[in-house]
């Protein structure tokens, strides 16, 4: 048994299309099982607050 970690740099979206792929491409070799795959996509806005409660504006 053979563990392969592979990190591609493929556009948002496309993990399913790389997995298959990858696996088709592996399959000459023997039985092929993907186990996880994980995207990590990029932050679109993070915005922070005060962390607390705020009261009413001061006038």
């Amino acid at each position: 048994m053979l563990t392969i970690t592979l990190q591609v740099g493929a556009p948002p979206g496309q993990a399913i299309g790389v997995k298959e792929d990858i696996a088709m491409r592996l399959e000459p070799l023997g039985d092929v099982r993907v186990v996880s795959i994980t995207e990590d996509t990029p932050e679109q806005i993070h915005i922070t607050g005060y962390g607390a409660a705020q009261g009413p504006p001061k006038c």
